[in-house]
């Protein structure tokens, strides 16, 4: 060393700062488990969506088969409710009653008129509901008798009810026997001798032919064995 140098010291080499490697590749890793974790939950909520829109779909296609059955139900229990099934009406009421609330609901929507006259069916007896004048003599062969009837709704029980239809349908029976009594405990039974239209009031009559047997006796009467109000 000269004379003139400056005197120096030695100093500790300088390290330069290196990158881990270690570090970046957790980061890789780290990066591609949050991508796939995404990719995931996008997969998982599009499923989710996928089965809900199922689910929505399959119940309205339920509510729509339950909405279709009753539907039907309903316009069956319609079509029944006729003069012609007057005699099974007042079961098919009871069946009406004893339906579901969504069955009435819907009857009622279809027909409602038809189910106040089948009420009415249901809770009447033809049998003291009516009253029948009738006059029959016996042809000159004595095997058919020519009849007139006057038919009558009872004031007290049915004549108010039919005044709100403009006319209804009545059934007559006829009944034979040796004897008034025998009217009651023994009878021969013709049924269906034939039909009465009644007015608003409950008023009809008819006149007919009915084939009989003198044997059966000469005491006679008529009835009404079903009714039904016309709408």
């Amino acid at each position: 060393m000269s004379e003139n140098s400056s005197p120096t010291s030695l100093r500790p080499a300088t390290k330069v700062a290196t990158k881990s490697r270690g570090l970046s590749i957790v980061n890789w890793i780290m990066a591609i488990i949050v991508v796939i974790s995404a990719v995931a939950t996008v997969a998982l909520l599009s499923l989710a969506a996928s089965r809900s829109a199922q689910v929505r779909e399959l119940t309205n296609d339920t509510e729509k088969t339950k909405k279709r059955t009753l539907e039907v139900k309903a316009a069956t229990w319609c079509d029944q409710i006729v003069p012609d099934n007057a005699e099974k009406v007042p079961d098919l009421y009871k069946d009406y009653d004893a339906a579901s609330y969504d069955l009435k609901a819907e009857i009622e929507r279809q027909c409602k008129a038809r189910v106040s006259i089948a009420e009415i069916i249901r809770r009447a007896d033809p049998l003291y509901d009516f009253t029948v004048d009738p006059e029959c003599t016996l042809n000159e062969s004595q095997d058919t008798a020519s009849c007139t009837a006057t038919v009558n709704a009872s004031p007290t029980t049915m004549r108010l009810k039919l005044a709100n239809y403009p006319s209804t349908t009545a059934t007559l029976r006829m009944r034979v026997a040796d004897t008034q009594t025998s009217l009651v405990t023994q009878p021969h039974v013709i049924d269906n001798v034939a039909t009465v239209t009644l007015d608003s009031s409950g008023s009809g009559t008819v006149t007919f032919d009915v084939p009989v047997d003198p044997s059966w006796g000469s005491a006679y009467d008529i009835q009404v064995s079903s009714f039904f109000p016309n709408e």
